[in-house]
């Protein structure tokens, strides 16, 4: 894992399908977030161990492994403040929980980039 700038504000990105996860990651490392990623859930969960600690993680809903709801479930068991950003394209009825938001696919580069600076500010060294 590259080492992240203590300044940084960490997001965890948790998509299934590669196209889509280098996208948004590209989107939001261009707007100078830091980002960590993962292809299911599980694997998230691995991702923050190591990382020690992630200030927002934006999950697809339906991934296979683990929905992105079970995902934000089992996060929020040791970290009860984290904030989420959920994407789906399918209507959600699940009950999100507490500090989070659902962003509605499609959407372009600058709907989530202005979610997640409405939720984390904007990147260090980014003008607000």
């Amino acid at each position: 894992m590259e080492q992240i700038p203590a300044d940084a504000a960490i997001i965890l990105l948790v998509e299934d399908e590669p196209a889509v996860r280098g996208l948004f990651a590209l989107s939001l490392r261009k707007d100078g977030y830091f980002v960590l990623e993962a292809s299911n859930g599980a694997e998230a969960l691995a991702v923050v161990e190591q990382a020690g600690r992630v200030d927002l993680v934006v999950t697809d809903v339906v991934m296979p492994v683990m929905k992105g709801t079970e995902l934000a479930a089992r996060l929020r068991e040791t970290y009860p403040e984290l904030r989420f950003i959920f994407v789906s394209g399918y209507v959600i009825h699940d009950n999100l929980g507490p500090n989070s938001v659902l962003l509605q696919k499609p959407f372009v580069r600058q709907d989530l980039v202005r979610k997640v600076a409405d939720i984390l500010g904007p990147a260090p060294g980014r003008p607000s």
